[in-house]
């Protein structure tokens, strides 16, 4: 950030990969001090979607299929609306099929869901790889008006505080939230005071920042920007005794 040709692109791209070596990547994917947790909200969401043809009346059923990594929970949804224009129906649910890390469990439900109603299912923990299947089927009015989903909740990514480097990556995580002079200065003085207490820091990036603003501002033809110059050189000189 103390060279003037440096962008915010170069800056960010810095910082991601000083974070992803600090994070140690593993050779078949992953991180060695990455884990995953449920977030405090709902968090990511993987949604599939299927139109019933099946009549319920005739017994017959479609089977709807879907997978997602990283879940921590099942919802069979049941939209409001099946599109943007168009009213969802009700559709009937005879059963769900999950199967986590190779372990399958059937629940039977075999009742009808209206629109905007659904069913969620907790899985054990967070698995890495989630299939659902469930098989449904709607009135003969309704074929093919009818939508059902599933929507599998997803773990995040979050940073082990085990890791050696985990307030390095904390700290640059800050920094690239806000890649300004006056963030970094901060972040540095902190290390300072934790390392050396009692020692004032000097803020360079802030104060190179100002010092080439200034001379920007000098070199213009405008009377009131070149002042403006003057006065910040002489202010940011005062900051440096």
């Amino acid at each position: 950030m103390l060279k003037s040709y440096t962008s915010s692109y170069d800056v960010t791209r810095f910082i991601d990969g000083r974070i992803n070596a600090f994070r140690e990547p593993l050779a078949d994917g992953g991180y060695r001090w990455v884990r995953w947790i449920r977030p405090p909200g709902d968090g990511p969401v993987d949604k599939e979607g299927f139109t019933v043809v099946a009549v319920q009346d005739r017994g017959d059923a479609d089977r709807f299929e879907s997978s997602a990594q990283q879940g921590y929970s099942v919802r069979i949804v049941v939209p409001r609306k099946r599109s943007l224009l168009n009213e969802n129906k009700a559709v009937y649910v005879y059963d769900v099929e999950i199967t986590q890390d190779d372990e399958t469990k059937t629940h039977t439900l075999n009742r009808w869901m209206n629109p905007d109603t659904s069913q969620t299912f907790d899985l054990r923990g967070i698995t890495q790889r989630v299939r659902v299947a469930v098989r449904v089927a709607t009135s003969a009015r309704n074929s093919r008006e009818a939508l059902i989903e599933t929507h599998v909740r997803q773990a995040v990514e979050d940073d082990d505080p085990a890791n050696p480097n985990y307030l390095a990556i904390r700290m640059l995580q800050r920094i690239r939230s806000d890649a300004d002079a006056a963030t970094v200065d901060a972040e540095i003085a902190a290390i300072e005071e934790s390392v050396f207490p009692g020692t004032d820091s000097l803020p360079l990036l802030s104060l190179i920042t100002d010092l080439r603003r200034a001379d920007e501002l000098m070199r213009s033809e405008k009377p009131e920007e070149q002042e403006k110059g003057n006065k910040l050189l002489k202010e940011t000189l005062r900051r440096l005794r």
